[in-house]
């Protein structure tokens, strides 16, 4: 009896533990768990994919380029070596820089995008960015000289009848220019009575205005005395010729006759200044 009762007692202890040991391993298999599913949720999650994935559908490509077909691209005179016969220490650059400045506040007052050349363009590097924005108007501004006679007088503009509504965006600042001018002007030309390299070579609808004469003492007083009506009649022959075109208003010019020139014909000759020199620049870059 005795010894039954001590195996029984064995017997209880040995369950005992080994009831124990299965809590311990229990235990244990739960900690390892815990730490794993810890180390998980620390582990940094896989970074996104930073490369957006491309089309490769046949036909499509990459997003189109800014829609510039009512932005304007204004080209002022960079031509610091011609002096104002009223006052020497200013030049044509200067001056058109000037009204130029003022005619982009005035279409950017209206919500109108706007380009300006860079004082260090040549010719050919204005042109070029012109062409590649592909703006719905290329205006270039500037001041006129007659050469050694300094009597020339009048406001006269240039276009490209080869360009469609080159003449319209041409004939709508030249005829508000020509109505503020005190002088008898000269009319609208086309690209074959002047090598002009920013007209002959142009892609998109341009022109380009000589305000009035700068080796004239009273034109080119005039003009420094005029800069923000003058501005004010740039900008509204733009926004005209933009709004006609946007309307389809504009007429399509590409097969008309240029304008017969004004009375004042006779000083052509003086007044197309630097004719081979306008011929060099379509080699070189050079302006006028």
């Amino acid at each position: 009896m005795a010894n039954q009762k001590r195996t029984m007692l064995q017997r209880a202890r040995w369950d005992r533990l080994i009831g124990a040991l299965v809590v311990l391993v229990i235990l244990i298999v739960l900690i390892v768990s815990g730490v794993k599913s810890c180390a998980k949720k620390k582990e940094p999650a896989e970074p996104a994919s930073s490369v957006i994935p491309t089309e490769t559908t046949e036909g499509t490509t990459e997003a189109a380029a800014a829609d510039n077909s009512k932005a304007i691209f204004l080209s002022p005179s960079t031509q610091e070596d011609h002096l104002y016969a009223c006052d020497e220490s200013i030049n044509e650059e200067t001056v058109m820089f000037e009204i130029a400045g003022k005619v982009r506040a005035l279409l950017e007052a209206d919500n109108y995008k706007v380009y300006v050349c860079n004082e260090d363009d040549s010719v050919k590097n204005k042109v070029l960015r012109g062409n590649e924005l592909g703006c719905g108007a290329y205006v270039a501004i500037h001041s006129n000289t007659a050469g050694e006679s300094g009597k020339s007088e009048g406001t006269e503009c240039y276009y490209n009848k080869e360009i469609k509504n080159s003449k319209a965006l041409a004939e709508n600042i030249y005829n508000r220019v020509a109505e503020l001018t005190p002088t008898e002007d000269r009319g609208l030309k086309d690209e074959e009575q002047r090598t002009l390299y920013e007209i002959l070579t142009n892609q998109y609808p341009c022109c380009l205005i000589e305000i009035d004469f700068h080796d004239n003492e009273e034109t080119s007083q005039w003009i420094l005395d005029n800069e923000d009506e003058i501005a004010k009649a740039i900008k509204d022959g733009i926004v005209a010729f933009l709004k006609n075109k946007e309307a389809g208003t504009a007429p399509d010019d590409t097969d008309s006759e240029a304008e017969e020139d004004s009375p004042a014909e006779d000083e052509d000759s003086a007044a197309d200044e630097d004719s081979a020199a306008d011929a060099d620049s379509a080699a070189d870059g050079d302006e006028e």
